[in-house]
């Protein structure tokens, strides 16, 4: 097995963090409390469907996180997807916040992701295209 480029690697472990954080919210939403770790925390009542998604999207996060250290071309299309889907979602906020630059500053790193992961030979390590030649 080929190890994966760094930065590859690198949104791994970040889609990682990102999954077991959303695992923690939704079993937090869904009603576990943790064996009273966090004392007087709210209950949420009446959330267990949006407890439930948040769970589901956590491990798909994981799964993505897995996919992309293994190297499987579907890790690389839920990348470019997910970073397509955060570009749009700073496209909507600079319509929403014009002049303030929050939507500018939300694009920048999707964006990254998207020309790092089209590169050549991210996408040769991934076994998409033919490997670029050695000089």
């Amino acid at each position: 097995m080929k190890n994966p480029p760094i930065l590859v690697s690198v949104i791994g472990f970040f889609a990682a963090l990102a999954g077991l954080a959303w695992i923690f919210l939704g079993l937090r939403v869904i009603g576990f409390d943790w064996f009273g770790v966090l004392g007087d925390v709210q209950a949420f009542e009446m959330a267990s469907i949006w407890g439930w998604l948040a769970v589901g999207g956590g491990i798909l996060w994981l799964a993505g996180a897995l996919g992309l250290w293994a190297m499987q071309p579907w890790a690389w299309l839920l990348t470019i997807v997910v970073a397509g889907i955060t570009l749009f979602e700073a496209f909507l906020w600079m319509i929403e916040f014009p002049g303030t630059g929050i939507g500018l500053g939300m694009s920048i790193m999707p964006l990254l992701i998207i020309l790092y992961m089209n590169s050549a030979s991210v996408k040769a390590a991934f076994g998409l295209t033919d490997p670029p030649p050695t000089m």
